[in-house]
This record gives C-alpha cells, sequence and structure tokens, in this order.
C-alpha cells in the first residue's frame, strides 16, 4: 500500500476516533447534564410544595385563633346571665389574654347594631363611632345560615396602632336580626414575619390571596400590592380556578422574572397561599455544576485536541517526506514522457511523426480487418515546394509547412482520426471507419482550406500554395500491411501530380485488396 493512502487511512481514522470519543463523552455529559437540571426542577417543585402547605398551616391556625375568639366573645355577648359591666370585664380579660397567645392580633372592636363601640383591645373611648357598615336587615333563617360567618375583608390601616392588619368581621345575631359585629385586626406585618423565615430565593415571591385572587400579603412586601386583584393574571385564571393545587411554571406579569408557582388552599377559609421560586434560583446550583463540567468538557477536549494534532502532525511529517519522493518520481515520469513525447510529436509542425502514424495505422488495420469495417488513408503533398523554398527561402518554407499543418489539424473531428507528417513536404492523414467518398470529401476539404491561406507562390501557376492528395479506402484483408495502405496513397498522390496538382485522386483498388 502507497505511503501516502496509509497516511490518509491513518489520518481518517484518528480523525473518527477522536471525533467519535468526544461525540460519546459529550452525549454522557449533556444526558447527566438533562437528568440534573430535571432532577432540580423536580426538586423545586418539592420546596414549594412544601413551603406553600407550611404557610397554608400556619395561616389557618393564625385566621383559627381569630375564628375562635370572635365565637367565644358573641357566646360571652349573648350570655343573659351576666350583667352588661360583668359580661364586658370578661371580655377585656378574654381578649388580653388571647393576644398574649396570638401576636399576630393586631387589635378588636365589637360594636353594637348601631356601628357604635362597645369593646375594644386596645382600650379606646366607648363612645367613639367606628365606620363599618352593618348588613341589612335579615330573617332568622338567612341570619343563621350566613351572618354568623367570618369575614376576610382588604387589607386597610389599623385605627389603633396604625399599621397595615386583614379585617377579620363576624356578624352577632340577635333573635335572628344583626345585633352588631366584632371585628379582630390580624397584623400584616406579624404574617409578612412569618412569610420571611423561608428561603425563597432572590427572585422568589409569596402571596397570600383571597379565593377571589384579591393579594392580602406578598413577599417582596410593598403596600402597593395589597388588595390588588390578580384575577386576570395567568396564574390565577389558568390554574387556581382549575384546580385545588398545583404547579405551574409562568413569567410574572409584575417583574417579567419566570418562576415556578406552586398554589394550594387554606383549610377552612376562602384563602390560597402561592409561593413561586424564580426558575434562575432553582437552576443556580445546576448551573454552577454545569460551569465545572464545561471546564472538564474543555480539558478533555483540548487534550484530545492536542493529540491528534500532534498525532496529525507526525502523519505530515511522513507526507512531507512522502512528498519529496513523489515530487522526484514525477519529475522522472514528465521527463520520460517529454522524451516519449518528443519521440512521437513532429518537432517543428506539432502534428504526429511517422514513427507514431505508423502505430496507429498498423492498429487501425488490425481493428478494420477483424470488424469488417473500412479505414481510409490520406498522403499529401505541398505543390512545387522546392520551388517555394528557392523563392523564399527555408524559414518561410518552415511557416509553409505549419500552416499546411493547421489545415490537416483542423480535419481531425473524431476519436481515432490522425493528422501527421509523413516527411519533408508530405503529410498524411489517418481516418477509421471511412469510407472513400467521405474520405475524399475530407481531403478536399483540407485542400480548399489551404488555398483559401493565400500564402503567396509565385512559382505555381495558381500564385498561391496548394497541396495535392492521394486517398485510399479499404476492409483490409488479415495479411494486409502499413506499408501497402502507404503504396496505394502514395500511387494516387502521384496520379495527382501527375495530372496538373492541386487535386485530389482516389486510388483504384487492385484485386487484393478489398475496396470499402
Amino acid at each position: 500500500m502507497p505511503l501516502r493512502r496509509l497516511n490518509n487511512k491513518v489520518r481518517i481514522i484518528s480523525l473518527i476516533m477522536a471525533v467519535t470519543a468526544m461525540l460519546i463523552f459529550a452525549y454522557a455529559l449533556i444526558n447527566g447534564s438533562l437528568a440534573g437540571r430535571e432532577a432540580a426542577l423536580k426538586a423545586g417543585e418539592v420546596d414549594t410544595m412544601n413551603i406553600a402547605n407550611s404557610l397554608s398551616t400556619q395561616v389557618n391556625l393564625s385566621f383559627r385563633a381569630a375564628d375562635l375568639l370572635m365565637h367565644e366573645l358573641d357566646e360571652l355577648a349573648s350570655e343573659e346571665r351576666f350583667s352588661q359591666a360583668a359580661a364586658q370585664s370578661l371580655m377585656e380579660k378574654l381578649m388580653t389574654r388571647q393576644s398574649a397567645l396570638f401576636p399576630e392580633m393586631d387589635s378588636i372592636q365589637i360594636l353594637d347594631e348601631r356601628g357604635r363601640l362597645l369593646q375594644a383591645w386596645p382600650a379606646a373611648s366607648g363612645g367613639k363611632r367606628v365606620e363599618v357598615q352593618l348588613p341589612a336587615q335579615m330573617d332568622a333563617s338567612t341570619a343563621s345560615a350566613g351572618m354568623q360567618q367570618m369575614h376576610i375583608g382588604m387589607p386597610v390601616r389599623s385605627v389603633a396602632s396604625g399599621q397595615w392588619i386583614i379585617p377579620l368581621t363576624r356578624t352577632l345575631v340577635r333573635h335572628g336580626k344583626p345585633g352588631g359585629l366584632i371585628r379582630i385586626g390580624v397584623s400584616v406585618d406579624y404574617l409578612a414575619r412569618q412569610f420571611n423565615d423561608f428561603d425563597i430565593g432572590r427572585k422568589g415571591a409569596l402571596v397570600l390571596a383571597t379565593d377571589e385572587g384579591i393579594m392580602l400579603l406578598r413577599r417582596p412586601f410593598d403596600p402597593q400590592f395589597l388588595g390588588k386583584s390578580m384575577s386576570d393574571a395567568a396564574l390565577f385564571k389558568d390554574n387556581v380556578q382549575q384546580r385545588p393545587a398545583g404547579w405551574a411554571m409562568i413569567r410574572s406579569s409584575q417583574d417579567g422574572v419566570v418562576r415556578l408557582n406552586y398554589f394550594t388552599r387554606v383549610p377552612d377559609y376562602p384563602l390560597l397561599v402561592t409561593v413561586a421560586l424564580a426558575r434562575d434560583d432553582i437552576l443556580a446550583d445546576w448551573r454552577k455544576a454545569q460551569r465545572a463540567q464545561l471546564l472538564v468538557i474543555f480539558s478533555a477536549v483540548l487534550i484530545v485536541g492536542l493529540l491528534t494534532v500532534y498525532l496529525l502532525h507526525v502523519i505530515k511529517m511522513r507526507d512531507r517526506a512522502e512528498e519529496k519522493i513523489e515530487k522526484k518520481n514525477l519529475h522522472l515520469r514528465l521527463l520520460t514522457e517529454k522524451l516519449k513525447s518528443q519521440a512521437l510529436i513532429d518537432g517543428m509542425t506539432g502534428l504526429a511523426n511517422r514513427r507514431y502514424l505508423d502505430e496507429q495505422l498498423q492498429k487501425a488495420i488490425q481493428n478494420a480487418s477483424r470488424s469488417q469495417s473500412p479505414v481510409a488513408l490520406v498522403m499529401f503533398d505541398v505543390d512545387w515546394f522546392k520551388k517555394f523554398n528557392d523563392l523564399y527561402g527555408h524559414v518561410q518554407g518552415d511557416y509553409c509547412l505549419q500552416e499546411v499543418a493547421h489545415a490537416l489539424l483542423s480535419a481531425q473531428r473524431r476519436q481515432g482520426d490522425l493528422a501527421a507528417r509523413y516527411g519533408g513536404e508530405e503529410f498524411a492523414l489517418l481516418l477509421p471507419d471511412t469510407g472513400l467518398a467521405a474520405a475524399h470529401r475530407i481531403a478536399q476539404q483540407v485542400l480548399d482550406a489551404v488555398r483559401a491561406m493565400q500564402i503567396p507562390h509565385e512559382g505555381s501557376h495558381c500564385g498561391v500554395v496548394t497541396i495535392s492528395a492521394g486517398v485510399i479506402s479499404c476492409i483490409p484483408p488479415p495479411d494486409a500491411s502499413v506499408s501497402d495502405l502507404f503504396a496505394h496513397a502514395d500511387s494516387a498522390l502521384y496520379l495527382a501530380k501527375s495530372n496538373g496538382r492541386d487535386r485530389v485522386q482516389d486510388w483504384r483498388p487492385l484485386s487484393q485488396v478489398k475496396t470499402a
């Protein structure tokens, strides 16, 4: 096997092995990377669910404490066995004790059916009027069915503390009619501190909202979000309203951050909690690991690349050595071809020489004899060429022969046709698979082309250079020789010259040659 082919094989195999190794390595890393990313998102789902469930439980406990307190205050207010003063004293003690147990209580107010403040914690003037809209008159069935349910209002500023609170109200029912109102303010600041206990990353968000989509609290805290409706948001419209709990990957309409959201209801109350972790925060550790993997990939690719480059460098050095050898061999081949070409080409006219003509004519005779097809040979001679040289010199004589050679070259129209210089001012045209009529026509075209050149010749009766031609076309017998065809074509040429020159003469066949 040649050295270059071996080097190319080694080069190709090396590249294939290097690329295959890198592809396998890259596939393993990409597959592991995707699996790691999926695991990170799954962990994010678990984290959001755990945080949401914890917040839901804490909110439920806070609101349940307020609900139980309102129920106990309602029981005391309706207890007829206590005087009004005794009932108020008991309620004051109850409110003080419960506020110590549940620090999320910002304020408590009890109002009569006219909206007058009957009892308050922290203490307030008994005659102070509080702007609270009492429910309309209801019958006994309506009152028992709905008026005593706790109502969750929109966040407002507390009269007692000036801080943001979520007002919880419960209607007091007396004899089937509204008999006043209990209102407890749950501290937004307290709930916010509970929300802040959870790690939600740099761009995470926590939301406490009503089932109607009214935000009661949001982390990061901003008063502008309190009471804001999120009913038109994709999370609420496409997810919260469709199922009680679940996940959704959504781009926030508030800040444009893509977050993994988990929402769930608060048990027993018309509230929902939403935990949103930014996708970038969830994938932060995964991306850090990816950077380390990329470093490993880069190092591996660099090592494989350097080894491949070194191997290719070694192969290149071998190629250079082989190239030097090939250049020397090529130089020898070119020199041989040049010598061979010079041995087969006439140096002055550029046509084939007599030796090459003999070789090709012999092959043409064998092929024609085997296939029983005609082969034609045309001999040409420049008329009065000796006089031309005497009148114009040998330089112009050489020019004249070159022009005649150009005319013969134009007659080579098929593969196998061959124009050659026979010797001196004589030329030959080999035409395989060509009958006598076609060969005569081609010879006449060559004569016309030479005459059309209008090369001056005062020694000719035509005044210009002309040529004569003798044509032979036959289906040669198996024993026919090159000299036979040359002899017949030369005889025809002699007749053309004897009959006045500047003409084409066909050879008339003898019995030993079968004509075409």
